[in-house]
């Protein structure tokens, strides 16, 4: 008897954004992504973000993250852990470096600490890890990502655009399906 294991691609939304939005719905159309909801109310929690995520995907074996913003430092973390994930793929990923000050009022402090004890920076992601990081990206430092990039050996796509992708949005798809088939 032979199994043919099909690869799941998901989509992890942003931490201002869901699972209906647009970068969700043009995955979902475009890719066959499951965009999946994460947060079950106003206030996040990090490690509940990361259980209701591997629930969603525990049954799989080989699994594909596409994650945006706070979504990509989900996917990493998911990533670090998980050995089904085969690629993750970060859009402006909300990856914060531990020796970083960070004074952003509108994310939680405990989340900010979340993300910089996660071991993003201190530990490499077992899988291929590929980064769309904007050249005008007005909420994540280009040198965390940079950095990050850096310590994950990560392939990184630069565009010109805002945190949201805003102008580029449509093109997400072809970049998506160009990681994907490179690192097959």
């Amino acid at each position: 008897m032979q199994f043919v294991y099909r690869t799941m691609l998901y989509y992890i939304h942003g931490y201002a954004s869901g699972p209906n939005g647009r970068k969700a719905i043009l995955f979902r159309e475009k890719l066959g992504a499951i965009p999946l909801r994460y947060m079950d109310g106003e206030e996040v929690d990090v490690s509940r973000c990361i259980e209701n995520i591997e629930n969603a995907i525990r049954n799989d074996t080989r699994i594909i993250l596409i994650g945006s913003s706070f979504g990509g430092f989900l996917s990493a973390k998911i990533a670090l852990e998980n050995r089904n994930v085969r690629s993750i793929v970060l859009l402006n990923p909300a990856v914060v470096p531990p020796d970083a000050i960070v004074s952003d009022p509108s994310i939680p402090d405990k989340v900010v600490r979340d993300i910089q004890n996660s071991g993003l920076f201190e530990k490499r992601i077992p899988c291929d890890v590929y980064i769309v990081m904007s050249t005008r990206d007005e909420l994540i430092p280009r040198e965390w990502v940079l950095r990050f990039a850096m310590f994950q050996e990560a392939t990184v796509k630069f565009i010109e655009d805002d945190h949201r992708i805003s102008r580029n949005i449509n093109l997400l798809p072809d970049i998506v399906s160009t990681f994907l088939k490179y690192g097959e």
